[in-house]
Parts: C-alpha cells; sequence; structure tokens
C-alpha cells in the first residue's frame, strides 16, 4: 500500500457536496437512499482518482466507500448541529 491510496479521504467533502447537488436535482427523491447515493459518489470519485494515480482499484473502491459513509455522518452531524444553533419559537 502506499500513500497514494487513501488521498480519497480528502474527497469527502466533495462527495458531500456532490450528494447535496443530487439532492436539489431530484427532489422528489426518498432521504433513506440518500447514504447509498453518497457512497457511489464516494467509490466514482475513488475510482476516477485511482485511474489519474495509477492506485490500486481494489483499495480505492473501498476506500470509496468509507468516503461516501463518512460524507453521509459528516452531512447528519452537520444537519443536527444546525438544528441545535436554531431557536425554537
Amino acid at each position: 500500500m502506499d500513500i497514494k491510496d487513501f488521498v480519497g479521504l480528502g474527497g469527502i467533502p466533495l462527495v458531500q457536496a456532490l450528494v447535496a447537488l443530487t439532492k436539489t436535482s431530484l427532489p422528489e427523491l426518498p432521504a433513506r437512499y440518500y447514504p447509498g447515493i453518497s457512497i457511489a459518489w464516494g467509490v466514482t470519485f475513488n475510482i476516477a482518482l485511482a485511474w489519474l494515480l495509477r492506485a490500486d482499484l481494489r483499495v480505492s473502491v473501498v476506500v470509496g466507500v468509507v468516503v461516501g459513509l463518512a460524507a453521509s455522518g459528516l452531512f447528519q452531524y452537520a444537519k443536527d448541529q444546525s438544528q441545535k444553533l436554531t431557536p425554537q419559537g
């Protein structure tokens, strides 16, 4: 394993932005599909990055799943924190 196999972890905010773009593009999509979409974007991003960097494809798929799960969790955390900051009236 090389350090370039894990460069894709920096794409978590990008995957989160792509999921947000997907949500605005497909507003009728149920929320239960967002984690799967996040994982799909993470895997797609990391496969493309592996192709560019000539990294191991299998490791990139695993890192893509981790990125997708992390982006999904980061979104949920940010959503929970913003609801705590919003005054309840």
